[in-house]
């Protein structure tokens, strides 16, 4: 009976001892909290929850269903990491669990909210027409009226790949590294509308809006605004405008039509570089960990379509919806 009691307050002690896990509760009422580890407020965290346990039950990544974890505390891990690009050991620490648990949780859950967010709605939906976005189209587009998208193209660095075929074609020499990148696109409300597959660093933004499959989602009379990456003049399709700032050739400055185009051009489209800012600020794209490497484009398409779920990037849209900005 002693013997009993001995052991029974050792594990009371080591209890007591022993970490708590963080869960969502610790931090969804603190809105800068929630901020810093999901990068969403509360109301949005509850949308996403309400959306995955809708999914489910899911078939785990690992092969085993994970049982000692609420739905929201798998999603808060998940954008833990997208959000932080904390370690598996971290998380594990964080969370109470083994690092294997939270690989299960991350790839299960990275594939989950990839299939609902951006194949279920930004996919799905695709490209607003010509006629939505005149309805929602900001001051700085008024001199393109029938702008349909602004496009760009973003890099994400990644390991030195092993095999010396795939390192050549990954160099960029914009970055001086190895690299691959993606094409994205936004409305003329700054909203993200298309995210292509990434590709090679080293491959141009022109084969990648060849390959990728932009311009057949674009009709007669739309228009693009781009730089001068863009030019692709000869691939676009019949009626679709280009419109990239003019280029210097054998002139030292430019005439002060061309440079009213440039400012008008560049005010315009600033709009999808702002929005490739924020798609970075999920710091698991400043370098994404060697074992995740096979979910590089749904982790990057991923982070595209959640930045759709935060305030609008353009005050007059937020404004014109009456949605507040978050706390920076």
């Amino acid at each position: 009976m002693e013997e009993e009691l001995v052991k029974l307050q050792q594990e009371i002690n080591m209890l007591k001892l022993k970490k708590p896990s963080m869960t969502i509760g610790n931090i969804i009422n603190d809105p800068e909290k929630m901020l810093l580890y999901t990068s969403f407020s509360a109301d949005t965290f509850y949308i996403l929850e309400n959306l995955v346990e809708r999914m489910g039950p899911f078939n785990y990544y690992g092969g085993w269903t994970v049982v000692n974890f609420s739905v929201s505390d798998q999603l808060l891990m998940t954008l833990m990491k997208l959000r932080l690009n904390c370690r598996d050991l971290d998380l594990a620490e964080r969370f109470n669990t083994s690092r294997a648990t939270v690989s299960n949780i991350i790839n299960t859950f990275v594939h989950a909210l990839h299939e609902i967010l951006f194949e279920g709605v930004m996919k799905a939906v695709g490209i607003p027409s010509q006629l939505k976005c005149q309805g929602s189209m900001p001051k700085s587009f008024e001199e393109f009226s029938s702008a349909r998208i602004a496009m760009d193209a973003t890099e994400v660095t990644q390991d030195i790949p092993t095999d010396m075929n795939s390192q050549s074609l990954a160099y960029s020499n914009y970055k001086s590294h190895h690299t691959v990148k993606a094409l994205t696109c936004v409305a003329p409300n700054a909203a993200l509308v298309f995210c292509s597959d990434l590709y090679p660093g080293s491959t141009s933004d022109s084969a990648i809006v060849d390959h990728c499959g932009i311009l057949e989602k674009l009709q007669a009379g739309d228009m693009i605004l781009a730089d001068k990456g863009f030019n692709i003049f000869d691939k676009l399709p019949n009626g679709v405008t280009l419109n990239i700032p003019p280029f210097l050739t054998s002139k030292s400055h430019f005439t002060k039509e061309e440079a009213q185009l440039c400012y008008k051009i560049g005010r315009s489209r600033i709009h999808v570089e702002r929005a490739n800012e924020r798609i970075k600020n999920f710091e698991i794209l400043s370098h994404i960990p060697s074992q995740y490497r096979h979910l590089s484009t749904k982790i990057f398409q991923l982070c595209v379509a959640l930045v759709n779920l935060q305030a609008p990037l353009l005050k007059e849209i937020a404004e014109k919806y009456d949605i507040e900005e978050p706390i920076q």
